[in-house]
């Protein structure tokens, strides 16, 4: 090989690895912001008070084996750590790590979970999920993913979006993560609304907020009535 070519190819992995301890090194920063802002957007005190208010409510939800959330209290399952406030402060989005300990089980799952504060009260409820097969991050297919391995994808695949680079290349809140996860597909489309969508209301909302809410809170009773 030619001392040019070996150059050439020496240039093009050094640009890899910088690159790759470059994108490295954004992450570990976004993921320490990530939380950071997240406390400081409600505080520490309303933080924790709210993560066990959040906490509290599922382990209800799952000890009175409610069939919407059978996917979560058949497993193991625990709250993440870290929850994500939009700039409002009435959204919250968070991640449920859930264990297969079953002995046929090759694959775990993270779940969102989602907060929303109406007449100052706040009331939560799942979202979709995340398949991840073990085979993917371990040799091992037949133990369950650590809880702290969960808590690392969850941090790629549902929380990375929480944050954005301002003009000043600072980290800020990204508050389209919480209307994109909150809005639109699967819970409805405020300016394209069905009858099923007011007809208890006798009449169209106009106001884009109750909309929501409305939706948020038939959400919440349904979790009860299908016991």
């Amino acid at each position: 090989m030619s001392n040019h070519v070996s150059k050439y190819v020496l240039l093009v992995i050094l640009s890899l690895i910088t690159a790759c301890n470059q994108q490295e090194k954004e992450t570990k920063e976004r993921n320490y912001k990530i939380l950071e802002l997240s406390k400081a957007n409600t505080g520490t005190q309303e933080y924790n008070r709210l993560y066990k208010q959040a906490s509290d409510s599922l382990n209800n939800w799952c000890q009175s084996k409610l069939p919407v959330y059978e996917s979560i209290w058949s497993f193991n399952y625990r709250l993440d750590s870290v929850l994500c406030f939009n700039s409002k402060k009435d959204r919250m989005i968070t991640a449920l790590l859930v264990q297969c300990d079953r002995s046929t089980c090759v694959q775990d799952d993270v779940h969102y979970f989602y907060g929303v504060k109406i007449k100052e009260r706040w009331y939560f409820l799942r979202g979709p999920s995340v398949t991840l097969p073990r085979e993917y991050y371990q040799s091992d297919v037949h133990t369950p993913l650590s809880f702290q391995k969960l808590h690392e994808i969850a941090m790629k695949e549902i929380f990375q979006s929480y944050l954005k680079k301002n003009k000043k290349d600072e980290w800020e809140i990204n508050d389209v993560f919480f209307t994109s996860r909150l809005e639109g597909v699967g819970w409805g489309d405020f300016n394209n609304q069905h009858k099923e969508d007011w007809f208890l209301k006798g009449k169209r909302f106009t106001n884009q907020k109750d909309y929501y809410e409305f939706i948020y809170m038939d959400a919440v009773k349904k979790n009860w009535s299908m016991k």
